[in-house]
C-alpha cells in the first residue's frame, strides 16, 4: 500500500476559537490509544471466548431531578428480573441495583471494577433501565451522560476489561419526537447480499497492539437518537421483553450482532404501541445497536 495517510479534518489547536472570535479555551479532551500486550493467539481469534460474565443492572425507577418533570417508571421492575434471569441462564453471575444517585452509581462501578482485579471475567454487561435523553440517562438525582458512563470501563480505567466484550444495554427515552412508520403488507421479495471484506495487517514479530479506549464496546439502544421508548406499566418494556426472549432463544454459538438484529425487527415492524385506549395508528418504535467489538461476540458457546 502507498500514499499518504491524513486526517481527514483539520486538528483543532489546544486553543481555539468559534465563529467571529468566540472563544472556546481548551479543546475537547481525548482519549489516546495507548500499546497493550496481547498473544498472537488471542489477535487472530474471530470471536471472543466466553467462559464467564458478569452483568450489572440498574434499575432507577423513582427521580428528584431538579426542574425535570420525570415521573415514576412503573413496570420496570419486569424488566429488571426478566433480563437478570436470561444472563443467569447464561452462567453470568449479577447484580441489581434500584434506584441510585449518580454518586452512588459512581461508587458501585468503582467497587465492581475492584472485583475484577481479583476475579476476572470473559464479558462484561452493563443493563440501565431509566429515563434518558439523547446524549445519556438519568440517576435519581441528575443525569449522567454516556460517556461518563463508558469512561469508567474502558481501556485505561479499567484493565481487568482490555480485550473483553462489555456490553451496554439502555432501556430509556433518547428524546421526545415519537417515530412514525407506515403499515404495508408483507413482501415475498427478498434482498440478500453478503461480502467478504479482508483488511492487511502485518503481525511478523509484533507482541504488541495500539488498543483505542473506545474498542470492545457494544451500545445497544431501546430507540434511535431523539425518540421516546414505550413502557407498559405491567409488561414492563418492549425492548427488554424482546430482548430477553431472543437471549432466551439464542441458539449455540449463535452471533449476538443475529440477536439484537432479531430485536429490531420485532420491536421495530411487529410492536404496536397501545396506551389502553386506543393503538397509536402509525407510531413505532425503533430499537439501535453500535458496535466497537473487534470480534465476533457469542453469547452461548458449545464447549
Amino acid at each position: 500500500m502507498s500514499g499518504k495517510t491524513s486526517l481527514d479534518t483539520s486538528l483543532i489547536p489546544e486553543t481555539w476559537t468559534g465563529p467571529h472570535g468566540d472563544p472556546r479555551g481548551q479543546r475537547p479532551r481525548t482519549e489516546p490509544a495507548f500499546t497493550a500486550a496481547i498473544t498472537k493467539e488471542e489477535f487472530d481469534s474471530k470471536y471472543y471466548k466466553i467462559k464467564s460474565g458478569h452483568v450489572l443492572v440498574l434499575n432507577n425507577k423513582e427521580f428528584h431531578v431538579p426542574n425535570a418533570d420525570l415521573g415514576n417508571r412503573d413496570g420496570s421492575d419486569i424488566d429488571a428480573s426478566t433480563i437478570s434471569q436470561r444472563f443467569s441462564e447464561l452462567g453470568f453471575e449479577y447484580e441489581l441495583e434500584t434506584d441510585l444517585s449518580k454518586s452512588a452509581t459512581v461508587e458501585w462501578f468503582e467497587k465492581v471494577k475492584r472485583q475484577l482485579i481479583t476475579k476476572p471475567v470473559d464479558c462484561f454487561v452493563l443493563v440501565i433501565l431509566s429515563h434518558g435523553t439523547a446524549n445519556g440517562v438519568y440517576a435519581t438525582d441528575q443525569l449522567m451522560t454516556t460517556e461518563e458512563i463508558v469512561e469508567n470501563f474502558n481501556a485505561t480505567n479499567c484493565p481487568p476489561l482490555r480485550f473483553k466484550p462489555k456490553i451496554l444495554i439502555i432501556q430509556s427515552c433518547r428524546g421526545t419526537n415519537l417515530s412514525r412508520g407506515l403499515n404495508v403488507p408483507i413482501d415475498p421479495n427478498q434482498a440478500d447480499s453478503s461480502a467478504d471484506l479482508s483488511e492487511y495487517y502485518d503481525w511478523l514479530g509484533i507482541q504488541t497492539v495500539r488498543l483505542p479506549n473506545e474498542a470492545d464496546f457494544l451500545f445497544s439502544y431501546a430507540t434511535i437518537p431523539g425518540r421516546a421508548a414505550f413502557r407498559n406499566s405491567e409488561l414492563g418494556t418492549p425492548f427488554i421483553r424482546h430482548l430477553s426472549k431472543a437471549i432466551e432463544e439464542m441458539e449455540e454459538n449463535e452471533d449476538f450482532y443475529s440477536v439484537l438484529t432479531s430485536v429490531n425487527k420485532m420491536v421495530g415492524m411487529i410492536y404496536k404501541p397501545n396506551d389502553g385506549v386506543a393503538a397509536y395508528s402509525d407510531i413505532v418504535q425503533m430499537p439501535c445497536f453500535v458496535s466497537h467489538l473487534t470480534k465476533s461476540l457469542r453469547l452461548k458457546q458449545s464447549g
